[in-house]
């Protein structure tokens, strides 16, 4: 029954073409904030790693109340969940520490 539907296609009923839609305006680029040797900086600045310590630490303290506050039967699923986040976070906290740009040692005269 490929005739049921009035028109048949993408065509709309007619079946003529569809008139050209006007291209949407992308907003401004904002300008790149730049180095001072001039070179632009491309991305996200990392988060701090305090931040991220904070947070996980949240995490590993909701896994202390999951383990005390739960039922037994099914306390092990979120404690495992939550602890698992906040060694994710733990992690992204030492990659945040270890990848931060530190001042470059000055030259003894």
């Amino acid at each position: 029954m490929s005739g049921s539907r009035k028109g048949g296609g993408k065509g709309g009923a007619r079946g003529g073409r569809q008139p050209a839609r006007p291209a949407a305006k992308k907003p401004a680029a904002k300008a790149a904030p730049r180095t001072p040797s001039g070179q632009p900086v491309v991305g996200k600045r990392p988060s701090k790693p305090s931040f991220l310590a904070v947070i996980a630490i949240l995490w590993f303290a909701a896994a202390v109340v999951a383990l005390l506050g739960i039922h037994r039967g099914w306390r092990l699923i979120p404690v495992v969940c939550f602890a698992g986040v906040g060694l994710f976070y733990l992690r992204g906290a030492a990659a945040s520490y270890l990848r931060r740009s530190r001042p470059e040692p000055s030259p003894k005269k």
